[in-house]
């Protein structure tokens, strides 16, 4: 009895050491992700995974994690093969991880795997109706799908819930453009502005709309702010001369009519 309680003993110092080695090397592979060190990340995460397998742990939080880290490391590395596996083994172990979910959703959505994707944030919001990057993500899928209806929602949703969601911001003021509501486009582009002031695509952008709306000054002034931080921008460089003239000659009304 005495050899068979050493060797219980035995066991379970290995495994209290495991399960300390793996909590150090998960801490450190985080921290190296948050240095943008994801080579040397991704050898933690995978050394922690090898002693979660060696200790016969791989269907429990703590390997769902694993795999989870592994993912986010194998992703920032580009390999994006390894990383959608390794969300799979993540949900597998653990069905109600809606992180794993949402990232592998947004992967898929990369990938052009759209209605794929749709299913993993509709899981993730069945779990987490707050989650709003699954909001977010829901919308890229459905506005790749030509779905701009369900996806403008899917944007709405995620502001509404996180309103300095710039994507979000961003990508509804697009849409808005799209569909001829210049000005809604007007003040998503303003708002995205505001979370990201040096963004000469935006100020392009945003003179469109204002073009849009014949607001021609203003479709200017914008186009110059596009120039100041691009001053490359050919596009803005041909939409400033344009709103220029028209600020200068306004198009009459039967101008605009043919236009």
């Amino acid at each position: 009895m005495k050899t068979k309680s050493r060797s219980a003993q035995e066991v379970l110092r290995v495994n209290q050491q495991n399960a300390h080695s793996v909590a150090v090397l998960t801490d450190t592979g985080n921290r190296l992700m948050d240095q943008g060190e994801h080579a040397q990340a991704q050898e933690c995460f995978q050394a922690a995974l090898d002693l979660l397998l060696a200790a016969r742990i791989a269907a429990d939080k703590r390997a769902a994690i694993t795999h989870y880290n592994l993912a986010r490391a194998h992703a920032a590395l580009g390999k994006i093969e390894s990383a959608i596996s390794h969300y799979h083994s993540a949900i597998e172990i653990r069905p109600r991880f809606p992180e794993a979910h949402n990232n592998l959703g947004m992967l898929l959505n990369d990938q052009g795997q759209f209605e794929y994707a749709i299913e993993h944030f509709k899981t993730v919001i069945g779990m987490e109706p707050l989650f709003a990057s699954a909001h977010y993500g829901l919308g890229v899928a459905y506005q790749n799908l030509g779905d701009t209806t369900t996806a403008a929602l899917c944007y709405q949703k995620a502001i509404t819930l996180n309103p300095d969601f710039f994507a979000s911001w961003v990508n509804l003021g697009l849409i808005c453009y799209q569909i001829g509501s210049a000005d809604v486009a007007v003040h998503c582009y303003n708002e995205a502005i505001g979370l990201c002031p040096g963004n000469a695509e935006l100020y392009f952008q945003l003179g469109l709309a204002f073009m849009m709306l014949t607001r021609f000054s203003d479709a200017a002034r914008a186009f110059t702010k596009a120039l100041e931080f691009e001053p490359w921008h050919k596009e803005a460089k041909d939409a400033l001369e344009e709103a220029m003239f028209f600020a200068i000659s306004p198009p009459t009304e039967e101008e605009k009519k043919t236009a």
